[in-house]
């Protein structure tokens, strides 16, 4: 799984639903509750499973393609040179989406290697607005969206 991607398409969709000016369809909020749940409990099904899905329903909302498609020329213009100090803090996410009180689970430690623990913020995050009952608006209360969109702007008017 190509982290830069990954992080590319999900960030693109929740800029996108940022700046959506329609509401999604009853089945838009159930696919993304749907991948969020897929990308929490498997991230490695993400090229196979969750990003198709994904790339479908945006493929179907017209509008909120063409702003997929936009923020995702940008990020990808970037590389994987994310300024992570601009998106939305734990804090921020916390108040915009707060987090359900978890059942627990028993889970076996698993047994990985160093290597295999990177930052999965952007992922997280994303599970976290596609999960609630309406992404748009929790996508429109992270106010850093608003410095991200600026400096992506600002980084392709530079090229």
């Amino acid at each position: 799984m190509e982290t830069t991607n990954l992080n590319n398409t999900l960030l693109a969709l929740l800029l996108a639903l940022k700046d959506s000016e329609t509401s999604l369809s009853d089945r838009e909020q159930a696919d993304l509750f749907q991948a969020a749940e897929q990308l929490s409990a498997n991230p490695k099904a993400w090229e196979i499973l969750i990003e198709p899905r994904l790339l479908g329903m945006l493929q179907a909302n017209e509008p909120l393609n063409q702003r997929f498609q936009a923020a995702k020329s940008q990020l990808d213009n970037l590389g994987d040179t994310i300024p992570i100090n601009l998106l939305p803090s734990e804090a921020e996410l916390e108040q915009a989406a707060p987090k359900q009180k978890p059942q627990p689970t028993t889970r076996a430690i698993p047994q990985v290697s160093s290597s295999d623990l990177r930052s999965n913020e952007i992922t997280n995050m994303a599970i976290r607005v596609m999960a609630t009952p309406n992404p748009s608006e929790i996508a429109k209360k992270l106010s850093s969206f608003e410095q991200f969109q600026q400096f992506l702007n600002q980084n392709l008017a530079q090229k």
